[in-house]
């Protein structure tokens, strides 16, 4: 059976555009769906490819994936957790239960344990998070993606989806169980890049690639699978049994860097040689064993210490950078943002 496209479901109708090294592990086609446009990595990852691009310390700040400055990430989520705390408490009680899916160390839900009554938890692909996150917060994580999980339906009044949707292989049936595990009328709040700034350094730098005549490819290098039009976005969530409550654009200045319209470092993605794609042992990096995310969670908690600044925890400052970060956020038509920010409701 031919499979079909996830926003438009013509079957196929995705041919080959742009080939890329994923996160320097394999080479991998982004597809163009035929009939709407939407791009996305086909054929689809198995788990073992999977399993090298978000091994067990997925987290490691030395790695080529996950992120580095951990103290700073976790006081910029406590800052999120305030804000989103304060729009959260006007559409749900105050016993609700709270969903984050994808929340790797568990720094946003630990901040929306502080702010808010509500009983949260999480899930990650990543069994490091799952430890680090029960461990550090004592936040309960479930290990797995989110069809594993199987929660019960109708479970939580609010979900969390920060970064997560072009990351997950079958954007359809994600969405389908989010809206399964909601109750009717609960919220889901997610972010996920604008496909046109994420895949147009990419085609710059493939342009430049052919341009010398090289033997490489261009590195997509933050392991996306999924590039979304607004379009296509809204598509989804409405035939996944969502209403749009709200959407805006927001990293304006680093959108219209990535688009090409401002100068700066992610105006071309980098290149990679073919000979230097790497495809590791899917036991490599796992991490597997008490011992060893035990050491790895002694010296990210040493960091998060070390570096930690206490004005960066205050409400004050909060709301300095709040009023900073505004100016960077602009309404869904100017589709010019790094990022979607949107806001669901369960029909």
């Amino acid at each position: 059976m031919p499979e079909t496209c996830d926003i438009c479901s013509s079957p196929d109708s995705m041919y080959p555009l742009l080939e890329t090294s994923l996160l320097g592990i394999t080479s991998a086609w982004i597809h163009r769906c035929a009939s709407c446009g939407f791009r996305q990595i086909r054929p689809r990852l198995d788990r073992e490819t999977l399993s090298l691009i978000y091994p067990g310390e997925y987290f490691h700040s030395e790695g080529g994936t996950g992120y580095r400055d951990f103290s700073r990430q976790a006081q910029r989520s406590l800052r999120l957790a305030y804000f989103l705390a304060g729009k959260m408490r006007r559409l749900v009680p105050p016993e609700a239960r709270l969903l984050e899916i994808g929340c790797a160390l568990g720094f946003l839900l630990q901040g929306l344990e502080k702010y808010t009554p509500w009983q949260v938890e999480g899930l990650d692909v990543s069994p490091f998070a799952a430890y680090f996150a029960g461990r550090m917060y004592g936040v309960p994580v479930t290990c797995g993606t989110l069809e594993e999980a199987r929660f019960p339906d109708r479970h939580f009044d609010f979900i969390i989806q920060k970064d997560l949707l072009e990351h997950v292989t079958h954007p359809r049936e994600h969405m389908r169980e989010s809206n399964r595990i909601l109750k009717s009328g609960g919220y889901l709040w997610l972010i996920t890049p604008n496909g046109k700034a994420n895949i147009r350094p990419l085609e710059r730098a493939a342009r430049k690639i052919r341009e010398a005549g090289a033997d490489a490819l261009p590195l997509l290098g933050q392991g996306h699978l999924s590039f979304f039009s607004k379009n296509h976005l809204l598509r989804l969530f409405s035939e996944t049994g969502f209403d749009c409550v709200s959407m805006r654009n927001i990293s304006i200045r680093r959108g219209l860097r990535a688009l090409g319209f401002l100068p700066g470092r992610n105006r071309c993605a980098a290149a990679i040689l073919r000979q230097n794609i790497s495809r590791p042992s899917p036991d490599a990096g796992s991490g597997a064993g008490s011992g060893r995310f035990g050491m790895l969670y002694e010296r990210i908690a040493r960091e998060i210490h070390r570096r930690y600044r206490p004005f960066r925890s205050r409400p004050l400052y909060f709301r300095q950078r709040g009023l900073l970060q505004a100016t960077g956020r602009l309404p869904a038509w100017a589709t010019v943002g790094l990022d979607f920010e949107c806001l669901l409701r369960k029909r």
